[in-house]
């Protein structure tokens, strides 16, 4: 029997890409390409367990809830004729289906767009036109609009339209809640009932009667009666750290297990919550992100093994080595997709008070999308250096008013990602490695003709494109250094660092291994959990060389902490 599980990957799928991608592309935009690639996972799962994807169909609406199930009843019964006729047994793929079923449609003026290969017996519109004959007009429908669904769906969207823990009791930006912009994205609150305790705050009294900052060190010394805080921490320059950037920065990160049909149908049915769908209300709480494993503020040990894999380190990680009082001070402001224009409309959810908090380091590091974007005429919707400066410096002036003197920001540039395509080209994609028929060239071309793919100046065969948007790139860069070079503001430093990608990819492929290793093999554009790893490695070694005091200072107390606060707490 086909697993339960693929229904659920179905639920799951759409239940993200609706909401996050709602409207984006032609001939149907998400909606049909949500279709395309649920339905060709299913019926190679299927193929796998010599099954019919009706038969197994029909048994998965009996797990869903009673409001999805009968809708889940009326699709197949919808599809029944197309997918069970001896006639279209050779025009079905999941592509011709999607189109036939209406939730892919010819946008006037366009072409058709297919992932998967065309027909064999006959061409694409006449084998659309025959599976819609059979089966009598469109299907549309709306995951969203089932009774019980609606409040999931509602639940996430409040989530995404705001860069906030979803739950704050004190409203003081922190949470003792992981997920959902909880304490994986900011240092855990140690006390959510009291506005005056949040990580990087100045301690209260030196934290000799409660820990106001949350680091962990509180009390009195009973041999000097001096607060530990005081002893331990005052000695050193410690520093806490902002990350803002995009889907980079936040650690985007589709499981790979989640996308093979191969590792789909080893899955057993009856394991669903330690197998396929292990961790997924977290992983869609946290907008497909993993930040407590990611280069700028990661911290926890990798133990999903299972959903990714690969070494953790991080710039906060680092810092908190060299002191431990910098312990939990880290807030990552990265969103999926974010550009210096969009950023604007949720900096100020950076939580750091000019006279109450520590200093702190300031990373601004926009990776790509002020040069990639989906649409068909990518090059005149990319961002201008006058349109970069005046963000960037709306971004800068805000954080002059919120960030303690003494602090420093530090600028990173854009990344080249020319690199990409000629890396990927010619690999087997995970949803086509049961038959060897979609490679990442194949990926690419679809995300074009679709206008959804996440940067159709790179991922494409058009080397010329590929050349104008590196060149867009290196200009916008050019523009991050004039402003480090000619502004100065009030409580910060400014520094300009050149992206850390392109080094690491090319010490990684001096050192005998592929670009293809680093690179995260669902969408082929984010870095892998390693290539996060030494994005760390890289950035920390080029700010040590160039601007060390940014860091803060070496505590010499720091197994002194170790002995007398063990782990601080933890995260």
């Amino acid at each position: 029997m086909l697993p339960k599980c693929v229904f659920a990957f179905l639920f799951i799928f759409c239940l993200v890409n609706f909401n996050i991608s709602d409207g984006r592309g032609i001939n149907g935009g998400m909606d049909c390409a949500v279709c395309t690639v649920v339905l060709g996972l299913s019926i190679q799962v299927a193929q796998i367990h010599n099954d019919t994807i009706v038969g197994a169909s029909t048994k998965l609406c009996s797990f869903l809830p009673s409001a999805a199930a009968s809708s889940c009843r009326k699709i197949v019964k919808t599809l029944e004729p197309a997918l069970l006729s001896d006639e279209l047994y050779e025009l079905i793929t999941p592509d011709v289906v999607c189109y036939g079923i209406g939730l892919c449609y010819k946008t006037p003026g366009e072409n058709y767009c297919h992932l998967f290969p065309k027909p064999k017996m006959m061409g694409f519109h006449h084998a659309v036109t025959k599976v819609k004959k059979n089966l009598g007009g469109n299907l549309r429908w709306n995951l969203c609009s089932l009774p019980g669904i609606r409040d999931i769906c509602a639940d996430i969207n409040r989530s995404l339209e705001r860069i906030e823990p979803a739950v704050d009791v004190d409203k003081d930006w922190f949470s003792t809640v992981q997920s959902a912009r909880g304490s994986f994205w900011r240092g855990k609150d140690c006390d959510d009932a009291d506005t005056v305790a949040y990580p990087g705050r100045q301690a209260v009294l030196g934290d000799a009667f409660s820990d106001s900052n949350c680091n962990g060190i509180h009390g009195i010394d009973p041999a000097t009666a001096s607060a530990w805080e005081t002893q331990l921490c005052s000695g050193s320059v410690g520093k806490g750290l902002i990350y803002m950037g995009d889907s980079v920065g936040a650690h985007f990160h589709f499981p790979e297990r989640w996308m093979d049909p191969l590792q789909v149908a080893q899955i057993d049915p009856w394991d669903i919550p330690t197998s396929l769908l292990q961790n997924v209300t977290q992983w869609i709480l946290n907008e497909g992100d993993w930040p407590q494993l990611g280069f700028a503020t990661g911290y926890l040990n990798n133990t999903q093994s299972s959903l990714i894999q690969g070494p953790v380190d991080s710039i906060y990680l680092r810092m908190l080595a060299m002191n431990r009082c910098n312990h939990r001070d880290f807030q990552n402001l990265s969103r999926n997709g974010a550009a210096t224009n969009t950023v604007l409309a949720y900096m100020q959810s950076v939580a750091r008070n000019a006279t109450k908090d520590r200093p702190a380091l300031f990373i601004y590091g926009l990776y790509g999308n002020d040069v990639c974007n989906n649409y068909k005429d990518t090059i005149s919707n990319m961002t201008t250096p006058e349109e970069l400066r005046k963000n960037v410096m709306a971004v800068l002036e805000f954080m002059d008013t919120v960030l303690p003197e003494g602090s420093h920001a530090l600028i990173v540039g854009l990344v080249d990602a020319s690199f990409i395509y000629p890396a990927m080209r010619d690999l087997v994609h995970p949803l086509g490695r049961l038959h060897n028929d979609i490679t990442y060239g194949d990926l690419y071309e679809w995300f074009s003709c679709m206008q959804i793919g996440p940067c159709n100046g790179w991922m494409t065969a058009n080397e010329t494109l590929r050349a104008i948007t590196s060149k867009a790139s290196k200009r916008l860069s050019a523009e991050l250094k004039k402003i480090t070079a000619t502004q100065t503001f009030n409580n910060f430093k400014l520094h300009y660092l050149d992206n850390p990608l392109g080094e690491v990819m090319d010490e990684w492929v001096k050192q005998g291994h592929k670009v293809a290793e680093l690179i995260d093999p669902i969408d082929s554009l984010h870095p892998s959990q390693m290539a996060q790893a030494l994005i760390t490695e890289v950035a920390w070694r080029n700010i040590k060389k160039q601007f060390p005091y940014i860091l803060g200072e070496e505590n010499p107390n720091n197994d002194k902490i170790i002995e007398l606060f063990g782990d601080q707490g933890g995260h």
